[in-house]
């Protein structure tokens, strides 16, 4: 089998293997901030990006809502909602403060970061006490990069955030092949049967639902947990 490999940014394609040894803040310099989140051509930048903005109005999320966006990167989801939301109503979290940096300075233009206000937590920890709530939230190919105990506190940290009619999307990479050896990683991959996924949710006191196929490119599946 071929290794495989990451293009960015019309840039030489790299070995994943050669990614992955590099400190994140190396691989970004790298491979651009859209290549770093899997968005090196405009279909997969733009086409992802809208796809989720879609599916999202699709499930009822409205301007006035609060939207908690979940490792948000450099804003491939947010240069849509945060136009689309009212002012304060969009948060982000992101582990590496210069993705969104990056979206901020190059993927919204005319003021709008002044006027619509998104707010941003930045830590891999989970930690969302920048918000003290949330009506709708995504965690789009993030499940795909995590060990389950990262994913587990995913859960936990998020749920006291929760309204009683709040909903959680999260996509995931359905299988069994083996995980990589290794902490979790925004270029390594990590399959999940949903049964396994729903079992963690629970024992976090969520409901998790499939939804299923939704028109990924990459073939990632589409569940949502909303409180028990």
């Amino acid at each position: 089998m071929a290794a495989k490999t990451f293009t960015a940014d019309g840039r030489t394609p790299l070995l994943i293997d050669d990614l992955v040894k590099m400190p994140l803040s190396e691989r970004l310099d790298t491979v651009g901030h859209r290549g770093y989140v899997g968005g090196p051509t405009p279909e997969t930048w733009f086409g992802i990006g809208r796809l989720q903005y879609q599916f999202l109005v699709s499930q009822g999320l409205k301007p006035h809502h609060d939207f908690m966006d979940v490792a948000c990167g450099s804003l491939r989801l947010g240069q849509f909602l945060i136009p689309y939301l009212d002012a304060g109503r969009y948060f982000g979290l992101e582990g590496q403060e210069d993705l969104v940096k990056a979206g901020l300075e190059t993927e919204l233009a005319f003021g709008l970061a002044q006027t619509k206000k998104p707010s941003f937590g930045f830590n891999y920890d989970f930690d969302f006490s920048f918000a003290t709530r949330f009506d709708y939230a995504i965690a789009q190919s993030l499940f795909t990069h995590l060990t389950a105990e990262d994913i587990a506190k995913c859960f936990e940290n998020l749920r006291p955030l929760a309204a009683p009619t709040s909903q959680f999307f999260f996509t995931f990479k359905s299988g069994s092949d083996p995980h990589p050896d290794s902490p979790s990683d925004p270029h390594k991959g990590w399959q999940y049967q949903f049964d396994t996924l729903r079992q963690i949710a629970r024992d976090a006191d969520w409901t998790a639902d499939l939804i299923g196929d939704w028109q990924h490119p990459r073939n990632q599946q589409m569940a949502v947990a909303r409180p028990r």
